[in-house]
């Protein structure tokens, strides 16, 4: 699995979207990693009217995820994650890790990681910036994984893109503070709402395409 086989995959979808009659808009709404993805189908598929980028990371994954895991794991077990991501961001691949880290860099996985840290969002952000297209960036205040100053990257790479803070949304979009511990519960649990201004601020970006 590399990221473009996930590009490739949305391609293949806005190609199907394209060719039926009762779609005569397409948008790209992406989270997270996922708006990488869409950013990077912009620039490849023809036909996009608008993109909407939420809780996107601004930087390569690998600072992304450093980032992450200096908060969370011991001294010496993120000197050890950190030596593997300098690895992989080279396009080296591991043999071997300690087993707590074994499941986030498992061999299985380390080709992805190669080709997710080789990709800059804001540079593609601002291929996506060469094209005629409304772009939308929606960022929560509490996000614990991707942070405000991210936001503000990719608005530095599109100065034309419309930026949104939320204040309180967290990573997966509910109105929730505090730290990861505080945050966890509401990954799982469907019956949170979405945040009403984040479902309002999309509503408003394509009511004006």
């Amino acid at each position: 699995l590399r990221m473009q086989h996930f590009v490739d995959d949305l391609i293949a979808w806005i190609s199907f979207a394209d060719a039926d009659d009762r779609f005569d808009q397409i948008v790209l709404a992406g989270h997270s990693e996922g708006a990488l993805i869409a950013t990077m189908a912009t620039t490849q598929a023809p036909g996009i009217d608008g993109l909407i980028l939420i809780a996107g990371a601004g930087r390569p994954a690998s600072a992304v995820l450093r980032e992450q895991l200096s908060r969370n794991l011991p001294a010496a077990l993120f000197q050890e994650a950190d030596t593997v991501i300098t690895g992989l961001s080279a396009g080296r691949t591991i043999s071997e890790t300690s087993q707590p880290l074994a499941a986030l860099f498992r061999p299985s996985v380390q080709p992805y990681l190669i080709s997710w840290f080789a990709i800059d969002p804001a540079s593609s952000l601002a291929e996506v910036a060469k094209l005629d297209i409304p772009v939308l960036i929606i960022q929560g205040s509490t996000d614990l994984q991707v942070s405000v100053a991210d936001a503000d990257a990719l608005a530095a790479s599109h100065p034309a893109a419309t930026r949104v803070v939320i204040d309180g949304m967290n990573h997966v979009l509910k109105d929730v503070s505090g730290p990861l511990a505080d945050q966890l519960p509401s990954y799982g649990d469907p019956s949170l709402p979405l945040n009403q201004q984040l479902v309002d601020s999309i509503a408003v970006f394509l009511a004006q395409l």
